[in-house]
């Protein structure tokens, strides 16, 4: 099962046959080394193996672990053109990493460990004075393999691999996954008699045949584009490139999306970023994002836009600072209008806009009109300090905040009110205004619950009250402006008191108003069991009340609550307790419940 599910994983790095015409000989390729040949002139002619100036190759040489650095990135692309951006921010990420490394593989380790080929922890192993010329060994090239293949994912989930080799257990325990990885992969092989030989050195006419496979099988292709429009419901980006021709990529899970060197996500891009594509036999197999090195970025006005025989300006008023200012169009502006890709055509006097200047022009606009409607959305957060601030989540499942206009109009369950009357949960419909809400519209549904607190929960921008009915434990968010009284005296949070029973009224999830009766003096019952819950550490007990009426109790054994038996003078626990005994509670009432402090048995069931 594992090898089939490897199998399935490298099907789609599909080995392609190759014949090339030989434009580069070398006079000890002999054909002791025929084997290689195909590769080493492959390698030569792209310029990412080199032979030496007194025209040989000199196949059976060690590869040295320096070497090896600088060939494993050019593998993965780091002298392509296209890849030019990706590379210097690696050598600004990891500049600090390898200041005290002296190599010429100074830029080619960058590249692997933005590529997550290499880590820091093992610059050392290959670079250091003392192991740079060093052979490779072969687990270490089966372990640059594998990472190149992005054999770590896979190994993340297959972990418990089985080498078959007959010397399996030479390889070192934090290389047999690398090793099978690279070997079921076909780009390794053992040696003679079923043996792989981890401690053997790598002959550079071996790493050439490695790397040719490597290449061959994932047939790495690059293209660049801006970012022009962002759909994360489906996952999918629109890239427009230098001949304005845009493209849609739908990015599923098993694409890497890197944005400055980390790990990302496409909700997380924006319109205007520049984007290297890497495709692997012509599927989307990575997207590096470099970010923009803008002069200024602002929120505006559109007001109108000139234009001559050399260029289009654009005149807006900011929105922070209401100054009007004019800036031109940059030639490879990028353009989005109400979500999806614009043009300048698109834009109308009144807009609202996100605009990014680079070298002195507008680069990219995110536009959308004055007024825009959010329908259907439900109250997530809402906070209050330094300004007003509500989290929505819409109907398309999407997280969005947004700031609130002084003197917007809220209606609730058609009667105007203010923002204090919000509560978590309720269903909204909002107005914005350049890009702030204006008016909300809401509906909430009022309950009432009665329960005992379990957990109280106090913060500035999000209290809650844990609950249990009874039947199931609920949390509820707390209304800023919720109304408590205990014993009919006005209270606050930090009155209530965990075991409380109290009497809620809620507007969808948010509790809007707290009634509770606090705990009164000790207080004694006697009468005979009629239930006992042992789940819920609960009696229920029949006495006779002080005017002789008979009536009935519900009583919760507190955990501490000592259980006495007066037939024996021994402590019992609740597992004892039964219907039928007759028993003398010491309790206290809780809003018509009791709650024992210790129970006397007085007489026991036949």
């Amino acid at each position: 099962m594992l090898k089939k599910a490897l199998s399935l994983l490298l099907g789609v790095m599909l080995l392609m046959s190759v014949t090339l015409v030989s434009a580069v000989t070398f006079s000890d390729m002999t054909s002791q080394y025929s084997w290689a040949e195909e590769a080493v002139t492959a390698l030569s002619e792209d310029g990412i193996i080199n032979g030496y100036p007194d025209g040989t190759f000199k196949p059976g040489n060690n590869i040295t672990k320096e070497e090896a650095i600088s060939l494993f990135a050019r593998t993965l692309g780091s002298e392509e053109t296209l890849n030019s951006s990706v590379v210097s921010l690696a050598n600004v990420l990891y500049e600090e990493d390898l200041e005290n490394y002296n190599t010429y593989a100074k830029e080619s380790a960058a590249y692997l460990l933005y590529k997550k080929v290499l880590s820091v922890d093992e610059l050392a192993t290959y670079l250091s004075a003392a192991n740079k010329g060093e052979s490779l060994k072969r687990y270490e090239a089966a372990t640059l393999i594998a990472k190149c293949l992005g054999g770590d994912v896979w190994l993340k989930s297959n972990p418990d691999v089985t080498l078959t080799f007959a010397d399996a257990a030479d390889v070192p325990a934090s290389a047999k996954g690398y090793v099978y990885f690279a070997s079921e992969a076909q780009i390794m092989q053992g040696m003679e008699n079923n043996m792989f030989v981890p401690m053997g050195d790598v002959t550079r006419a071996q790493i050439a045949t490695m790397i040719y496979r490597i290449i061959t099988r994932m047939d790495y292709t690059y293209s660049q584009g801006v970012i022009s429009q962002l759909d994360a419901t489906t996952n999918t980006v629109t890239l427009r490139d230098e001949q304005g021709l845009s493209e849609s990529y739908v990015v599923n899970k098993n694409v890497a999306v890197m944005l400055d060197g980390e790990q990302s996500q496409i909700t997380l891009l924006e319109v205007g970023q520049e984007v290297i594509i890497t495709f692997s036999n012509g599927a989307l197999y990575s997207l590096d994002v470099v970010e923009m090195a803008v002069d200024a970025t602002f929120q505006a006005v559109y007001k109108g836009k000139s234009t001559n025989s050399s260029a289009t300006t654009l005149k807006f008023t900011t929105l922070d600072t209401e100054d009007t200012l004019s800036y031109k169009l940059a030639d490879n502006v990028v353009i989005s209008y109400n979500g999806v890709a614009g043009t300048l055509g698109d834009l109308q006097v009144g807009d609202y806009m996100d605009i990014s200047i680079k070298s002195g022009k507008i680069s990219a606009i995110v536009a959308e009109t004055k007024t825009t409607k959010i329908e259907g959305a439900r109250v997530e957060n809402i906070t209050y300090e330094p300004d007003v601030l509500i989290t929505v989540r819409t109907a398309e499942n999407e997280l969005l905040s947004y700031g609130v206009k002084a003197g917007a109009t809220i209606r609730k369950n058609s009667a105007i009110t203010t923002f204090s009357d919000l509560a978590i949960g309720d269903k909204v419909d909002l107005t914005l205004e350049y890009g702030e809400i204006s008016s909300v519209t809401a509906i909430g549904v009022e309950k009432k619950i009665t329960g005992q607190i379990e957990e109280i929960k106090i913060s500035k921008t999000n209290s809650s009250l844990t609950i249990n009915n009874g039947s199931a434990t609920t949390v509820y968010n707390v209304s800023r402006d919720v109304e408590i009284t205990l014993d009919e005296e006005a209270a606050t949070l930090y009155d209530l008191r965990i075991g409380f029973s109290v009497e809620l009224i809620t507007s969808s999830s948010t509790i809007t108003e707290v009634k509770v009766k606090s705990v009164a003096s000790p207080m004694q019952i006697t009468g005979e069991i009629v239930l006992v819950n042992k789940t819920y550490g609960m009696l229920r007990i029949a006495y006779a009340d002080a005017n002789g009426n008979m009536s009935d109790a519900t009583v919760f054994v507190k955990a501490n609550a000592k259980i006495l038996d007066s037939n024996d003078g021994k402590i019992k626990t609740i597992d004892y307790l039964k219907a039928g005994q007759n028993i003398t509670v010491a309790c206290a009432e809780n809003v018509g419940v009791f709650e024992a402090t210790s129970i006397m048995i007085l007489s026991n069931t036949q």
